[in-house]
């Protein structure tokens, strides 16, 4: 009896860490494609985003397992794999007001809960200044406790920026990272 059982052990154990390889496509509602769509199994911390063509791929604990879908200003789905290995999703816009959302560096919080200060500018802001060449130039007085000093008199020239005197800035456009000299 016990050569038997220990016999079906390593059969058990397969069985039990097989994984599960599932891929897809994330749209919105009218049929476009959306990238970087956090596709997460929920309860673990195996994530991945969408490409640019709203594809993803993920290996998944099982078919018990279940897929979380989730991108700002749209509503989260759950989707539960079971037999099916190809998803096509499309997801709402949520109702909620995204003026309660901060997107801080890599994370969103609301806005509440936000400690530090946090300052915006608009595309109208940046409009309105005439004659700046570099980000910098375009930003000078439009923050409050933002400093903009020029090292040279050169045309086009980037400033230095300080904020309350502390250390260097990270931009991020459109998700973009830029440092101060681009």
């Amino acid at each position: 009896m016990l050569i038997f059982f220990l016999s079906c052990l390593p059969a058990m154990v397969t069985a039990q860490t097989e994984r599960i390889k599932v891929s897809g496509f994330v749209r919105d509602t009218g049929r476009i494609a959306m990238p970087q769509v956090t596709v997460q199994e929920k309860g673990t911390n195996n994530t991945t985003m969408t490409q640019a063509d709203g594809s993803f791929t993920l290996s998944v604990q099982g078919a018990a397992s279940t897929l979380v879908f989730s991108f700002i200003g749209y509503e989260t789905q759950e989707q539960r794999v079971g037999d099916q290995t190809v998803f096509a999703i499309a997801l709402v816009q949520s109702d909620s007001d995204l003026g309660e959302v901060i997107v801080v560096g890599y994370d969103t919080k609301k806005k509440g809960s936000i400690t530090g200060a946090v300052s915006t500018i608009t595309a109208k802001d940046i409009e309105r200044v005439h004659g700046g060449a570099t980000v910098s130039t375009a930003l000078a007085g439009k923050i409050p406790g933002v400093t903009f000093r020029m090292p040279d008199g050169r045309p086009g020239a980037s400033a230095n920026i300080q904020i309350r005197n502390m250390g260097a800035v990270l931009y991020v456009i459109d998700g973009i990272q830029q440092d101060a000299g681009q």
